[in-house]
């Protein structure tokens, strides 16, 4: 007899129609100029976070499963796992006291190699001793997040224009503080002429090669989960969601398992004809015609149809028995471990290693090439996935925080690669909201820790004297996901949103004899607002 999903919590599969990524390896990156990378500072260790007490105890109580992975998967022993689950978690509360101890001079986050420690970049070292003191451990950069996030949006608009094969990717990378793009094998030369002709300064960027453009498949494997019932790839379920726009319910999974209007039917719900849900929402088919210039994300919206009762419960499968309850949606940092869901590999656990990255996929539908495409926003975990897995939950063990949902893998080479699409910006392109279990902790409140503005000289290419300005923004606190608006009076400006990792970056030109001055509101996921304000930045 089959369960409904009404008494079986929705869990995430990744597809048999999944995407199948080519490793993505670093092979052959030359040589860095010390200067540009993080230096910690001189004299001084790693400040060693302690782990929050009961956090990877009660993880392995209600979870073994997921421990068990992240023992097979990081190659640790259970004590080391447990004692990594707590330093996580601790790491939380000390990056908001180094954000703050930071200020305007914070240039990223990591956790470093074993999990002991938080990093926390500074481009000045008058900040080193605040961020220290705070509990994080303090690496000198170079180049201001601002300077490398303004290169990696140069990228993306000069690929939309100028695609170039030799480019198989690009994403910021805060322990290197660099811009690393990812090249085709023996193409260096040419990837690199490419950046120049971006107008992206070579001293911003390194280099790494991939095996290759990810590939997508469309094979069909067996198990639970979700079947298309069109092109009858089986999927994993991604998280629970109600949608804004009409209110209904159903989950998000990843878009190349399913188009607008297909339906789809569970192992564990009878459909009766129509299935247990219809895809209302896709970024896939994709508009022909197919290039890599073409540029889309890679996620979805099943709304669940009235008929077979089924319903979304905010719970991700932790076993074919048990949940885990889906508490928030606190974007991990690098370095974090992160835990997916599938339906053929179950729980696969690793750190990540790639924030927001672009990468140039091929797609298929099994036997012919659709064409490349780059897909934005990806993140990357160094764990295996498998066909079957594909739209499946993301989640961070020990504290529920929904990630996103699984996009592709590699399997194949040296360093397992598993991208998710983050499940933040996903709410708010979809226009959807996750569901969470009554459990969930009261939020802290939304605040603003930082927001100041400074203004540089050197004239404009057209040698009109105009000051540049920069102003950095960062905040904590509040539900995600966070939106911000930003008026000014500026001549001109210019903005980076990074809401997952909530920061925000300005530039722009002052205007002669003006004065400006720019207004920022961030709004959380429930609406509620924090306001900042700042004037008096450029010269008269």
């Amino acid at each position: 007899m089959r369960r409904s999903l009404a008494r079986s919590p929705l869990f995430a599969v990744l597809t048999a129609g999944c995407m199948l990524l080519v490793a993505l390896v670093a092979a052959g990156a030359p040589p860095r100029a010390a200067a540009a990378g993080p230096n910690p500072v001189a004299g001084s260790g790693p400040v060693l976070l302690a782990p929050t007490p009961g956090v990877g105890e009660e993880t392995a109580r209600s979870s073994p499963k997921m421990i068990e992975a992240m023992q097979r998967d990081m190659h640790l022993t259970r004590a080391e796992a447990i004692t990594r689950l707590g330093r996580q978690h601790a790491a939380a509360a000390v990056e908001g006291r180094a954000r703050r101890a930071a200020g305007r001079h914070f240039a990223g986050s990591w956790l470093n190699e074993d999990g002991s420690a938080l990093m926390i970049a500074v481009s000045d070292q008058r900040a080193a001793p605040a961020v220290r003191a705070a509990g994080a451990t303090p690496a000198v950069v170079t180049h201001r997040l601002a300077e490398l996030e303004m290169a990696r949006l140069t990228l993306q608009a000069h690929a939309g224009k100028h695609p170039d094969k030799a480019v198989h990717g690009w994403h910021v990378d805060p322990r290197r503080n660099r811009l690393v793009v990812l090249t085709a094998p023996g193409r260096q030369s040419a990837a690199a002429k490419w950046v120049t002709a971006a107008g992206v300064p070579a001293g911003l960027v390194t280099f790494e090669q991939s095996q290759g453009p990810q590939k997508a498949t469309a094979d069909v494997v067996a198990g639970d989960g979700y079947i298309n019932l069109l092109s009858k790839n089986l999927c994993t379920a991604g998280f629970g969601v109600r949608s804004l726009t009409d209110g209904s319910t159903g989950f998000v999974t990843a878009g190349h398992c399913v188009e607008v209007g297909n339906f789809v039917d569970f192992d564990t719900v009878i459909g009766g004809g129509g299935g247990a849900g219809r895809t209302v929402k896709s970024s896939f088919p994709l508009p022909p015609p197919v290039t890599p210039s073409t540029r889309t994300f890679d996620r979805a919206y099943v709304r669940f149809n009235s008929d077979p009762g089924v319903r979304a419960l905010p719970a991700v499968r932790s076993s074919f028995i048990s949940t885990i309850p889906v508490l928030g949606s606190q974007a991990a940092r690098q370095g974090d471990t992160v835990c997916s869901f599938g339906r053929s590999s179950g729980f696969r656990c690793g750190p990540v290693v790639a924030i927001n990255e672009n990468l140039l996929v091929e797609y298929t539908d099994g036997t012919r090439s659709l064409g490349q495409v780059t897909v934005l926003g990806l993140n990357s975990a160094r764990f295996c996935s498998l066909p079957g897995d594909s739209g499946g939950p993301v989640i961070t063990p020990g504290t529920g925080q929904a990630q996103g949902h699984t996009v592709s893998t590699t399997c194949t080479g040296v360093g397992f690669t598993t991208t998710y699409q983050p499940i933040n910006a996903t709410q708010l392109g979809l226009d959807v909201r996750l569901l969470f279990a009554d459990s969930r902790p009261v939020p802290p409140p939304l605040t603003i820790t930082t927001f100041a503005c400074d203004a540089f000289g050197g004239p404009d290419p057209d040698g009109i004297p105009y000051a540049s300005f920069d102003c950095v923004l960062y905040w904590e606190g509040g539900t995600d996901p966070d939106t911000v608006q930003v008026s000014s009076d500026a001549l001109t400006s210019r903005r980076v949103n990074n809401y997952d990792e909530n920061y925000v970056f300005i530039s722009g030109k002052c205007g002669r004899g003006r004065n400006a001055y720019v207004a920022v509101t961030v709004f959380d996921g429930e609406g509620r607002r924090a306001d900042g304000y700042q004037s008096n930045f450029c010269p008269n």
